[in-house]
């Protein structure tokens, strides 16, 4: 793949889709192209570190290994942490260390907290004590909390100043801040959060104006152990490019940015995708294979009991299913069409509930609905199934049996589809968490047990 006479941002793309697809051309092309893989590094690190994630995690820290830590620290802040640390895991401990100190605190945390412990604790040990004070402590909070998400390099100012001051002492923040100045935030004397101001205020503000005169009082905050799904509702719903975060006597320790809001928000929502089927919510390609299999056995194993469970139930109808042997063919058709109205509705309730529409007092309408929805797909399939069924079997009593089957197995899968999750709130527990193995279980022995007890009394 020829890139050479393309234009940086295409080489980048072209390069990010070849480290894709064939890894070991990328790096070829990268061997041979130094002088525009410098130029990559240095002035997209986005795109460098997608490419970087293509790779495996010793060529990328080959490929890193003669630029300074301003550079690498800028590119590791834009991979996945778990991607991240396993370059550091191939970097020595020196190195790692002048690296995480130059990276964004709160990357740096979450790259260490995907790190063994004694890792960490070397790369600490070697990093200056205010720098390993500051990721320490963003350790130490949950990693779904604000506190967590959060970066504790911002723009505060005192709220004794001027305009002009201010103007004067943000000249000097722009060059101590490695972060982009979003907002300022106003502080007292006692560090707590009384007020934020926007630039625009700041620079059309008269040179004597205090600042208690310009800025918003009583902001939009969270504090630290505010839930990330909380944080993204209220960035979203205020239009905030961040939101400030304080501790419990309300001193302004950090804030979140409108992009690790977001990322959170898809992070709540890819966890429930894995809940639903019983994988674990911290759960990625980079994580160790005997702690994926923790997670992942008991709901396997309560997969198998519900299976044993449903061909128990089907080992009770032997008798009919030897004299009407069409039946054994037909079962799997009424728990398929069962099984997808229960995925539907259970979509649409879990969906709802992590983007925060489904309180719990509006839970029993939204079940009202999907059980309503679940009505008219039952009274549509099972006159169509039941009629296809008769034709094709030319017995009008197989017909029936499965058109009461089909009609039976839908309004029990939108009724689970919708209830279970909310259940499993009412209970405490996470709403997805393994609901669609709980779901197939379900269905399972409504569409199996009761195609065969229909079939028992009518045939």
């Amino acid at each position: 793949m020829k890139l050479r006479f393309l234009r940086p941002r295409m080489i980048a793309e072209g390069l990010r889709e070849l480290a894709r697809r064939r890894p070991d051309e990328a790096e070829a092309y990268i061997a041979d192209h130094e002088r525009e893989w410098r130029s990559l590094v240095v002035d997209d690190p986005h795109s460098a570190a997608d490419i970087l994630e293509a790779l495996d995690a010793e060529t990328a820290a080959e490929l890193l290994e003669e630029f300074g830590a301003f550079d690498v620290g800028e590119v590791l802040d834009e991979m996945n942490a778990e991607a991240a640390a396993d370059v550091v895991e191939n970097t020595d401990v020196e190195r790692a260390a002048s690296v995480i100190a130059e990276m964004d605190t709160d990357q740096a945390a979450d790259l260490l907290g995907a790190l063994d412990d004694t890792v960490v604790a070397d790369i600490l040990e070697a990093i200056d004590d205010a720098t390993a004070a500051e990721v320490t402590a963003l350790l130490d909070y949950a990693a779904d909390s604000a506190g967590g998400l959060m970066r504790t390099d911002v723009a505060v100012l005192p709220i004794g100043l001027t305009a002009g001051e201010a103007i004067e002492s943000l000249r000097r923040l722009h060059d101590e801040l490695r972060s982009q100045l979003i907002y300022v935030y106003v502080v007292d004397d006692e560090g707590r959060l009384v007020g934020v101001v926007s630039f625009r205020d700041l620079v059309f503000a008269r040179p004597g104006a205090g600042l208690d005169d310009v800025m918003v009082t009583d902001p939009i905050a969270v504090t630290v152990d505010t839930d990330r799904e909380v944080v993204g509702e209220l960035i979203q719903r205020y239009h905030l490019l961040a939101i400030p975060v304080t501790d419990g006597s309300g001193a302004l320790v950090g804030m979140v940015k409108f992009d690790e809001a977001i990322e959170a928000v898809q992070a709540e929502a890819t966890e429930g995708i894995a809940s639903m089927v019983g994988a674990g919510v911290e759960e990625s390609v980079y994580s160790p294979v005997l702690l994926s299999l923790r997670r992942r056995l008991p709901w396997i194993l309560l997969n198998l009991a519900g299976a044993g469970l449903i061909a128990y139930v089907i080992s009770q109808f032997e008798d009919v299913i030897a004299t009407e042997v069409v039946l054994a063919a037909l079962m799997p058709i009424v728990a398929q069409l069962g099984g997808n109205t229960g995925a539907q509705s259970l979509a649409v309730m879990i969906r709802s509930m992590a983007v925060g529409e489904l309180p719990p007092g509006r839970a029993m309408r939204a079940i009202r609905r999907e059980v309503t929805v679940a009505l008219l797909l039952a009274i549509i399939m099972s006159l169509v199934t039941g009629l296809i069924i008769a034709v094709v079997s030319e017995d009008a009593r197989i017909g029936l049996v499965m058109a009461i089957a089909v009609f039976v197995a839908l309004i029990t899968g939108g009724l689970a589809g919708a209830g279970i999750p909310v259940l499993l709130r009412k209970l405490g527990q996470d709403p997805a968490l393994a609901s669609n193995i709980i779901l197939t279980v379900a269905i399972d022995l409504v569409g199996f047990g009761g195609f065969l007890l229909t079939a028992l009394i009518l045939l």
